[in-house]
């Protein structure tokens, strides 16, 4: 098997599975708003003096935020093709989802990993495999 066949393998049984939404499948009942997210994907910007900036791929800056988490929570919702979506107004409850959708990348990137060294015998090029899959499952971790 080549990494090529691989990457594809891997994209198809992750995709058929059934890949989990951010933020929908993490949120549990608690107060929400709603916001509009730009139709650009999200990006982090820099963090200037405990702010942190979310930025558009084009550069353009959709808003700034005082934790580093709400901002990953809007990166992350941003990769979904819904544009409104459903934010907690309550910090820890941002934290708490956060933390749980990383959890599950987290699972998706070991079995990824596992089952490179499985069928190859070196894992020099391991991260650049996970990478790929990511991408092509439009996945991001932070």
């Amino acid at each position: 098997m080549t990494s090529k066949e691989f990457i594809s393998r891997q994209t198809k049984d992750i995709s058929q599975n059934g890949i989990l939404k951010f933020p929908e499948d993490f949120l549990f009942p608690c107060d929400t708003e709603d916001i509009i997210l730009p139709h650009d994907t999200l990006v982090m910007g820099n963090e200037f003096f405990g702010s942190y900036e979310v930025l558009t791929v084009k550069g353009e800056s959709f808003c700034h935020t005082n934790t580093l988490t709400h901002a990953k929570f809007l990166v992350y919702a941003g990769r979904q093709s819904r544009r409104e979506i459903s934010i907690p107004i309550n910090h820890e409850d941002i934290e708490k989802i956060v933390k749980n959708y990383e959890k599950y990348l987290d699972t998706i990137l070991r079995k990824i990993e596992r089952d490179y060294r499985t069928a190859f015998d070196d894992d020099k090029d391991v991260k650049n495999i996970v990478s790929e899959v990511f991408r092509l499952l439009n996945l991001n971790r932070l």
